[in-house]
């Protein structure tokens, strides 16, 4: 989500001022140092919920007024409902419907307890490969009827099933896409279709996919010229530009290693060929008679 930052999120909250914010799923902190900046400079603040970050999460952490946050080390569904309601929560934990689903419910009926209207949402992976497809860090928090048969293999475009070489293979990742009650943005569409209330909810479908829920009461004017300044052909083109730049550098990496690899080949060539004529040298020598 950490790529969305200034572009997208950023803006977002400059115009919406939030009070609180919610971070479900901190990772290593990338994007929490963006929201702790923010509270920070506007007195805001921050309920950041990770059960296993990275370790340099709390070195990003330790950089920050704990006036300003508050780290929570359980799941997001244990956390939410001790939550004073947020002004905005990023989504960027357990990309599975079952998991979305109830975290979105949760804050509704935290957002209907206070007599305020649910928060702003951005979620992350509501594009491929998340989008129609559960993901489980931890297959045995959720109960069988919550889940979908699973496998760690790796997946690619287009293609249903999973596969030995694709991605994020060292995941738990359910064996079909799409269907019912599968993946990140079906939980969102589920959510509005069952909530009773009006949304607008808006997509950014690329690295992975931003979506953007918000309450019809919580749009203003403002925010609604922002997002849809993000889909002019401006914008789309620097996103074009942005995703270039991500594929090349991405490729770079590949060439890097293609090539480290293929120098390493070629050395065990040559020690191979140094070995075998060592070993037929020793091989004659031996056959030597013995003075």
């Amino acid at each position: 989500m950490n790529r969305f930052w200034h572009r997208y999120i950023r803006p977002l909250i400059d115009i919406a001022q939030p009070s609180r914010i919610l971070e479900i799923g901190a990772d290593s902190g990338w994007n929490t140092r963006n929201i702790l900046e923010y509270c920070q400079a506007k007195g805001a603040q921050a309920d950041i919920v990770d059960p296993a970050p990275r370790p340099s999460l709390h070195e990003v952490l330790k950089q920050y007024s704990a006036d300003h946050y508050r780290y929570y080390p359980l799941k997001s569904i244990a956390v939410i409902p001790q939550l004073l309601t947020p002004d905005i929560a990023l989504i960027d934990g357990d990309h599975n419907w079952a998991t979305v689903y109830s975290e979105l419910n949760l804050l509704h009926a935290n957002a209907e307890a206070a007599g305020l209207p649910p928060p702003i949402v951005i979620s992350h992976d509501v594009a491929w490969p998340y989008a129609r497809r559960d993901m489980y860090y931890n297959p045995d928090d959720l109960e069988a009827s919550q889940k979908h048969p699973y496998a760690y293999r790796g997946m690619l475009p287009g293609i249903n099933e999973l596969v030995e070489q694709g991605m994020n293979g060292i995941l738990a990742n359910a064996l079909h896409e799409g269907g019912p009650r599968n993946g990140v943005l079906t939980a969102i569409e589920d959510y509005i279709a069952s909530a009773g209330i009006d949304f607008h909810f808006y997509k950014l479908p690329f690295f992975n996919g931003l979506g953007v829920l918000i309450p019809a009461a919580r749009m203003t004017p403002a925010l609604q010229q922002l997002i849809d300044s993000f889909f002019t052909a401006e914008s789309l083109l620097d996103a074009c530009i942005a995703i270039e730049n991500d594929s090349m550098h991405l490729r770079a990496i590949l060439a890097q290693t293609e090539t480290c690899l293929s120098r390493r080949t070629e050395a065990l060539e040559r020690a191979r060929s140094v070995i075998e004529t060592l070993s037929r040298r020793i091989a004659e020598l031996e056959k030597q008679p013995v003075h």
